[in-house]
């Protein structure tokens, strides 16, 4: 959901009506069961998955956001790295559109063979981490995750936290051939942001600024940062955006 006053006021009916809805959920889970998006397929098997969010599955509203942005402007110029796997649905729609391999990370364990059936039964070439991506070599980092697979995070405390390996930029093989970086990841997307610097060879950036986690000082800096690095805003989709650089 998007997390400014706007939304509240006229999107907040629409969302619980449609987008998470456990009526609907508990139709799509029990009955459709699988996600079907255009000639895609992907199998949700697991468990931690809200009942009511199934209901997106069901309307297409799943990642309306990044799906919206991510079907506008990727292309074959894009080779992308997607931090935040989840399903693998916006994996595959980014190697779709493009036709290159992808760079997948999800620091999920437990999700990591439903993405990765995902990705084969959509004959996406890829390779997947289960690690946390950094820039440079730093103390690995403790995430908290949550009975919904969506929230995992490093600043929406549960009592569940997990300790996640690092793994250096430099340390992954033609990282340098990657022009394009896309986040979901929850409110950690300050970090490659306000250190997009440090990664130099990415053009294109798509990301979700997460209103809840993220306050207006940190996301003005974000703004500031991006113009600073010659980056551009080209569109956006409610909390999604996408900046171009140079």
């Amino acid at each position: 959901m998007v997390f400014n006053l706007f939304t509240k006021i006229v999107l907040s009916p629409i969302y619980y009506i449609i987008h998470h809805n456990y009526f609907f959920g508990f139709i799509h889970k029990f009955i459709i069961k699988d996600f079907y998006y255009k000639n895609l397929k992907f199998e949700l098997k697991i468990k931690s998955i809200p009942l009511q969010n199934y209901a997106g599955f069901l309307f297409k509203t799943y990642e309306y956001n990044d799906r919206k942005l991510i079907e506008r402007h990727i292309n074959s110029k894009n080779r992308s790295i997607v931090l935040g796997g989840g399903l693998g649905f916006i994996p595959v729609l980014t190697y779709k559109f493009s036709g290159n391999k992808i760079l997948v990370f999800e620091i999920n364990k437990k999700i990591i063979n439903n993405l990765k059936k995902n990705l084969i039964k959509n004959n996406a070439k890829f390779k997947i981490y289960n690690y946390n991506l950094v820039y440079k070599k730093t103390k690995n980092k403790y995430f908290f995750f949550s009975k919904d697979f969506l929230a995992t995070s490093s600043k929406i405390r549960t009592s569940k936290k997990v300790l996640i390996k690092n793994l250096e930029k430099n340390k992954i093989k033609d990282f340098n051939k990657y022009n394009t970086l896309i986040l979901d990841i929850e409110g950690d997307e300050d970090y490659y942001i306000l250190n997009i610097k440090k990664f130099t060879k990415i053009k294109y950036l798509f990301f979700e600024l997460h209103y809840n986690i993220i306050d207006k000082i940190k996301r003005e800096k974000i703004m500031y940062v991006l113009k600073k690095n010659n980056f551009k805003l080209i569109d956006k989709c409610f909390n999604s955006y996408y900046f171009v650089r140079g």
